[in-house]
């Protein structure tokens, strides 16, 4: 065979295995490509839930205050996520009210359209909330009023969350005739009840 023809033959050989290679290599390429976007994809669409963004952010804040009061960790956080809608409501988002405590003056309050129960109806009126500069000191603000005020004695006397949550709306912290259950069921369907 001529010199030639063979150095031929061989630079041949030589490019189809240099496009086999670059084939594979783009080949796997757009399969990691594809993979990566996939998983990509996933993370972005799935959808983020702000009940656990909230509980995440406000349970540090909740033990620590119901540690410094005796208060139940798990009613701290279940009502505050009740009273300000997880972190979503105006109160909260503008005003860091996560209780929806209202004021005695016109100072550090504002006017807000809120939801009270009169005789077993749901009525609108308008009543002052308290504003807070921080979570911090709403939180606060909360369990000294539950920690301390003589009112709220029976929330303190709790033996339990259950208890607890009943007292707060027997004490009347609130007319929704479903208060209590409501905190329970906060409770009780994100595992409150092991932060007490």
């Amino acid at each position: 065979m001529d010199k030639r023809v063979k150095k031929r033959r061989r630079r041949n050989t030589k490019k189809r295995k240099i496009n086999r290679v670059f084939f594979f290599s783009v080949i796997f390429i757009v399969f990691l490509s594809l993979i990566f976007n996939k998983n990509k994809d996933r993370n972005y669409s799935e959808p983020v839930d702000y009940r656990d963004e909230y509980i995440n952010m406000a349970k540090p804040i909740a033990i620590k205050v119901a540690k410094k009061y005796d208060l139940f960790p798990s009613v701290v956080l279940a009502q505050s996520a009740l009273e300000s809608s997880w972190g979503t409501s105006g109160l909260s988002s503008d005003y860091n009210n996560y209780f929806g405590i209202k004021s005695n003056s016109s100072s550090n309050s504002k006017d807000l359209m809120t939801s009270e129960f009169v005789k077993g109806k749901e009525i609108k009126i308008n009543q002052p909330f308290r504003e807070y500069t921080s979570i911090n000191e709403s939180f606060e603000h909360y369990g000294l009023l539950i920690g301390t005020a003589p009112r709220y004695e029976a929330v303190r006397d709790a033996k339990d969350y259950k208890q607890a949550a009943y007292a707060i709306k027997k004490c009347g912290y609130a007319t929704d005739p479903k208060y209590a259950e409501k905190i329970i069921i906060i409770i009780e369907s994100h595992d409150l009840d092991e932060l007490d």
